[in-house]
């Protein structure tokens, strides 16, 4: 699917269990844990609750449900080339696993997500009713190659945006009202160490080779279908790549 690979599912958690899920977000939403989440954009500070260490039973459910070994590898299959069972053995719910709560007329810079980051989920769960135009306006926005913003990934209740991060996994959101999501993304722990280890030790300047690098073994490691499995194409997406800030983030000057 354009811009890249991604899927959208509509209607992803059966009707009671998405009913407990919105009213978990509300009662998060308006209680004591709420954290302040500032990456977003430095123009605003964003709210989080962070579902990592909860045990609530909705989330207990999610999280059994995604870290079952046929469910990772079934979601390997869709992006990567041939995924070996140990690739989904060696996977895991990442600690940034919470709710993000966003008020109306804010916008997140164009990013891609780290190199450990294997998939990424956006589940939608707006607190109110919202139009098919209020949808589209507060999707997640997957922009192409030419950073022409795309809006296949609505922001619908009960429905989920998954991709693969990659060099042109270009993406962001805007917002008209209130847009509550949860994300979650599978990690590999050993590589994600090595990265958070990497940029305790180093600051992140252009032309960014250290991202790059971490992008280009693990598709090296994992080959995506999206890539074709080909030498040249892995080497052009590299050389393409339009990330120009620290933390993955594409800045443009107007």
């Amino acid at each position: 699917m354009k811009p890249f690979y991604h899927t959208f599912i509509a209607d992803i958690f059966p009707a009671d269990l998405y009913a407990d899920l919105h009213a978990h977000m509300v009662k998060c939403k308006y209680g004591d844990g709420v954290q302040d989440r500032p990456q977003d954009n430095p123009a605003f500070v964003n709210q989080r609750y962070n579902l990592f260490t909860s045990t609530d039973d909705v989330v207990e459910c999610i999280r059994a449900v995604f870290s079952s070994p046929d469910v990772k590898q079934a979601l390997l299959e869709k992006f990567y080339f041939a995924p070996l069972q140990a690739l989904a053995n060696s996977l895991s719910i990442h600690d940034e696993f919470e709710y993000i709560f966003t008020k109306a007329a804010r916008f997140q810079n164009i990013h891609v997500d780290i190199p450990p980051k294997f998939i990424s989920f956006v589940f939608y769960i707006p607190a109110h009713v919202v139009s098919p135009a209020e949808e589209e306006r507060n999707a997640t926005i997957l922009y192409d190659k030419s950073l022409v913003p795309h809006f296949q990934a609505r922001f619908r209740p009960n429905s989920v945006c998954i991709f693969v991060p990659h060099f042109y996994t270009y993406h962001g959101f805007s917002s008209t009202i209130d847009r509550d999501v949860l994300v979650m993304f599978y990690v590999n722990r050993e590589e994600l160490q090595s990265w958070q280890l990497l940029r305790r030790q180093e600051e992140e300047q252009p032309p960014f080779a250290d991202l790059l690098d971490a992008i280009e073994r693990k598709l090296r490691s994992y080959p995506l279908k999206e890539f074709g499995g080909t030498e040249r194409r892995l080497l052009v997406e590299r050389s393409e790549c339009l990330v120009n800030a620290p933390q993955g983030r594409v800045l443009r000057s107007r």
